[in-house]
């Protein structure tokens, strides 16, 4: 079993900073937590979302590590709303699932699904310049994404050209059924997973909560410094894209 007592010490150390941290739920006796940095309501908001599926550690630690060390250069320019861990209960006993044995991620249309009921709630009447959504593939050779995007520049592409400066990517041209170009997927919003709209990520994009959603896929089998820095460079470069830089 995994400690989520460190998740928890982890992120309530950051109280001594200008962070506000709230407790969305409890949910099989852990709280969810959403850490929110920047006070300017009018500065573009970012969602980072880590721990979905609780046997992919590194979004989790990406997540805190992004709120520990990458965070303060970019609170001119952005607000951010970072949830390290939506399943606790998965993240503990290093499961894909829940305590129900639901893939949360893909639960979006279920009523009866807790992480799926604090989820709706946080999102309910925001919008998300972008989101960054972490995960792991403990099958991958190397890092990948998703990106959905609309009316906006591509973030893909400069991703993977500086994650590959130190991890592997899955140059593969077809990953998990989807076409692929030097680890990037724009996925096809007609197959049939995501025509049915269960989907966390295809939610959040298909009914316009952001018009960037990436979801950021590091390759489980390397060391987990690899995989968060993986991660957390993925994260400043879309940043540096959504500031036009």
């Amino acid at each position: 079993m995994r400690d989520y007592s460190k998740v928890v010490e982890r992120t309530e150390a950051l109280s001594h900073r200008d962070f506000r941290i709230e407790v969305l739920d409890s949910v099989a006796g852990y709280p969810v937590f959403c850490v929110t940095l920047g006070k300017d309501p009018s500065l573009p908001a970012i969602y980072i979302n880590g721990g979905t599926h609780g046997d992919e550690p590194a979004g989790t630690e990406g997540a805190l590590a992004f709120l520990e060390t990458g965070c303060e250069q970019w609170l001119d320019r952005f607000r951010f709303f970072v949830i390290p861990c939506l399943n606790p209960c998965g993240y503990v006993h290093n499961t894909r699932s829940n305590a129900q044995d639901v893939d949360v991620n893909w639960a979006f249309l279920r009523d009866d699904v807790p992480e799926i009921g604090l989820l709706k709630r946080f999102i309910r009447g925001r919008k998300f310049a972008a989101v960054m959504d972490l995960h792991e593939d403990w099958e991958s050779p190397g890092y990948y994404l998703y990106e959905q995007v609309r009316g906006l520049v591509p973030a893909g592409p400069s991703i993977t050209n500086q994650v590959s400066r130190f991890c592997p990517l899955n140059t593969r041209t077809t990953i998990e059924g989807e076409t692929a170009l030097n680890g990037v997927i724009f996925p096809n919003p007609e197959v049939e997973k995501r025509r049915l709209g269960g989907g966390v990520p295809i939610v959040l994009f298909k009914q316009s909560y952001t018009d960037r959603l990436i979801t950021s896929e590091t390759p489980s089998t390397l060391a987990m410094e690899v995989r968060v820095q993986a991660h957390l460079v993925a994260l400043e470069t879309m940043l540096e894209v959504q500031a036009g830089g």
